[in-house]
């Protein structure tokens, strides 16, 4: 066998072998994005019955930001890049739904769902990284299942507090025993004041930390029988059982005081901030135990409007 024939072997096996890759990539459940180092996708490869795009030839050929809404488009953007400049694999989550399409017809999404994208450089004939394989995993069940987790556990993640739904399961029961027997019960809605300034200035982690803080300082300072929670955001929950509203605004007031004079380290930097707080008691006319928490809101409400840093009762 001559050169030449050695050559059209080579040839022949690597098409054979290209082929084979192809076949095999078509039984993924989950599309293969071939995109450039500019964001410009070059090949889709895929199964057509989950693809996340109607056809294959709406996104070949297009840049990221042409298909994908900006904030999402250059999280993607900065991925390729730091996998070609490291030329190792890098992976993230994010979750896609038709609004963060440009062009929603073409899109295939039952709703919001999570995928987790595995960004793998690869190598041109010249040895050279510009281009990355994007496999694209559909994790929505794997999500959903940690939510119903987190849910089933009662605990907020990111601050150990109580989560929204089991606290409301708790005071539902603890507003019927007070009802039934004409107990005291009090509850403290606490907003953590200026919390998207702090966000802004210091950024997302320093927040982060700022809510940590605050829940292990509350954990730590109220009363065994109370429950804290995480109402949402900034915002927390204290149920004070047998509680009247007198002695839940000594408790309120105890606690502003206390975070006033707190102070959070945060990367060589001690982080002040402070908390408003709307207290509302058990009445012989509430039928139900969102009574108590609007009365809490709309006493919240009125602490904003003052500036914050206060309790109101209502």
């Amino acid at each position: 066998m001559d050169m030449w024939e050695k050559l059209q072997a080579v040839e022949q096996n690597f098409i054979a072998i290209e082929q084979q890759l192809h076949a095999t990539a078509k039984t993924l459940p989950d599309p293969i994005f071939v995109v450039d180092e500019f964001g410009k996708f070059l090949h889709v490869i895929g199964s057509k019955e989950r693809s996340l795009f109607r056809s294959v030839e709406f996104i070949t050929g297009k840049n990221i930001h042409d298909i994908i809404q900006e904030d999402l488009a250059d999280r993607f953007k900065q991925t390729i890049s730091e996998a070609i400049d490291d030329n190792s694999l890098k992976t993230i989550e994010y979750q896609l739904g038709s609004a963060d399409i440009i062009a929603s017809s073409e899109v295939d999404l039952r709703g919001s769902q999570w995928f987790e994208g595995r960004f793998y450089p690869i190598k041109d004939k010249n040895d050279e990284v510009h281009s990355v394989i994007w496999l694209s995993i559909n994790i929505t069940d794997k999500k959903e299942l940690e939510e119903q987790l987190k849910e089933l556990s009662g605990r907020d993640a990111l601050t150990g507090a109580c989560n929204r739904r089991y606290f409301m399961q708790i005071f539902e029961k603890q507003f019927a025993i007070a009802k039934r027997y004409k107990a005291k019960l009090s509850v403290l809605l606490i907003d953590i004041d200026n919390f998207k300034k702090i966000n802004d200035t210091c950024g997302y982690e320093c927040g982060d930390v700022i809510l940590k803080e605050f829940g292990t300082f509350c954990e730590k300072h109220i009363r065994q029988s109370d429950l804290f929670a995480r109402y949402g955001g900034e915002e927390f929950v204290v149920m004070l059982p047998n509680t009247p509203s007198l002695g839940a605004a000594i408790i309120a007031e105890r606690l502003r005081a206390n975070i006033e004079e707190m102070s959070v380290p945060y990367e060589n930097k001690k982080i002040r901030f402070s908390i408003s707080i709307g207290i509302s008691s058990v009445m012989d006319l509430d039928q139900n135990s969102n009574a108590l928490l609007r009365r809490a809101e709309a006493a919240l409400y009125q602490v904003k409007k003052k500036g914050g840093n206060r309790i109101e009762i209502t």
